[in-house]
C-alpha cells in the first residue's frame, strides 16, 4: 500500500510538471483561437464594407479608406486610403472632400500639391465643411508666404 502511495504521488507530480499539460495546452489553444477569431472577424468586416465600396456606396468607400489609412481591419496603406479617399470625395462625400485637402496640403498617400489641396477645400467649403475655410485660409498664407 505504501508503495502504491508513493508510485500515485509521483505520477501526479510529474503529470503537474509535463510540458505537455492538457490544461497549458487549452489555454494556449484559446488564445489562438481567440485571435483567429478577430483577425476572422476584422476580416469580415473589412470585405463586406469592400463589397459595398465596390457597388458604389459613398459611405463604404469613405471607411474604406479610413481602415487603409489608420490600419484598421488592414494592414496601413496609404496610397490605397488616398485612392479610396479620391473615390469617396468625388462621389460627393463631404469629409472626403476636406481629407483630399488635407492630403494635398500634408503630402498623405500623395506628393504635396497646394493648388489640389486649394481645390478640394473649395469643393469642401461649397459642400459646406466647417473646417475648410480655416485650411483654405491657411493654405492661402502659405502660398503667398511662398512666392515672397
Amino acid at each position: 500500500m505504501k508503495h502504491l502511495l508513493i508510485f500515485l504521488s509521483f505520477t501526479l507530480f510529474l503529470l503537474g510538471s509535463n510540458p505537455f499539460n492538457i490544461t497549458i495546452h487549452k489555454k494556449e489553444s484559446n488564445i489562438v483561437n481567440i485571435e483567429m477569431e478577430r483577425k476572422r472577424a476584422n476580416s469580415k468586416i473589412f470585405y463586406t464594407t469592400y463589397q459595398s465600396a465596390l457597388k458604389g456606396d459613398i459611405d463604404a468607400q469613405f471607411k474604406i479608406a479610413m481602415m487603409y489609412g489608420t490600419g484598421t481591419h488592414i494592414k496601413k496603406n496609404e496610397k490605397e486610403a488616398f485612392r479610396w479617399l479620391h473615390k469617396s470625395a468625388f462621389n460627393g462625400h463631404l469629409q472626403a472632400k476636406y481629407l483630399m485637402g488635407l492630403s494635398f496640403k500634408q503630402g498623405t498617400g500623395v506628393k504635396i500639391q497646394k493648388e489640389l489641396a486649394r481645390y478640394w477645400f473649395k469643393k469642401a467649403l461649397k459642400a459646406g465643411h466647417p473646417k475648410a475655410l480655416y485650411q483654405l485660409a491657411e493654405l492661402e498664407r502659405e502660398i503667398d508666404f511662398d512666392e515672397f
